[in-house]
């Protein structure tokens, strides 16, 4: 029987292998999500504990929103499905997600320390300060309420003690607001250990932003 799911499960485990290859997370933390439907009933995500290395495509879960059960599926998803319903319902403008255990961005995390923007194409690509979540436990509906709060209109946040949640109308943005987050996270870091880091200048964060705003005229797919 045909898996009518299969381009999305496809799609999911991709860049979920990209994740891990560029070292954003190790063996099975993290997780990767998409929209499966244009209706907005279904998602694809990651299953729970299945090391990225060995992960395959048929394991990628699908999850019915209104439920949040598993269907067609043969994994557990997951857990922390709830956090990525809730930015699902509150940015219709969001066709995907990536959340990590970046080394830069986890220390900062830890340090509850929001990421200001430090170099233009941060801002550009994520909008401006990542900001950081109230702490909640993994899994919890509380997280999904505190990163949809922290990351507003922006592209992704830093989940306190935990690591980060990056957006995107597709996985291919989504992972790429990853990877611009961690080296920007990774100089600021480095930065920290030598001296105060200076902060673009308004009129720089200003013209980024329009730059990040004209970008986001490209609709999602599921918009």
């Amino acid at each position: 029987m045909p898996d009518r799911f299969e381009r999305v499960r496809r799609d999911v485990w991709h860049h979920a292998r990209r994740m891990w290859e560029a070292g954003l997370c190790v063996v099975s933390a993290g997780n990767v999500s998409r929209r499966a439907d244009a209706e907005g009933r279904y998602i694809a995500i990651t299953p729970t504990s299945i090391p990225y290395e060995s992960m395959k495509e048929e394991e990628i879960v699908i999850v019915e929103t209104s439920s949040r059960n598993a269907v067609e599926s043969s994994r557990a998803p997951s857990y922390d499905v709830p956090m990525h319903l809730s930015v699902y319902r509150a940015r219709t403008d969001v066709g995907a997600i990536v959340h990590t255990h970046a080394p830069f961005v986890t220390t900062l995390s830890i340090l509850r320390r929001p990421l200001p923007p430090v170099i233009d194409e941060m801002v550009v690509t994520l909008g401006g300060t990542a900001e950081v979540a109230d702490y909640a436990f993994a899994g919890t509906p509380d997280l999904g309420s505190t990163v949809v709060a922290a990351l507003g209109d922006r592209m992704a946040a830093i989940l306190a003690n935990h690591g980060n949640v990056c957006v995107g109308r597709d996985l291919e943005q989504a992972l790429h607001v990853a990877v611009v987050m961690e080296a920007a996270a990774r100089v600021y870091v480095q930065a920290l250990q030598i001296g105060e880091p200076f902060i673009l200048p308004d009129s720089s964060i200003r013209d980024g932003r329009k730059m990040f705003e004209d970008r986001r005229k490209e609709k999602s797919p599921f918009k």
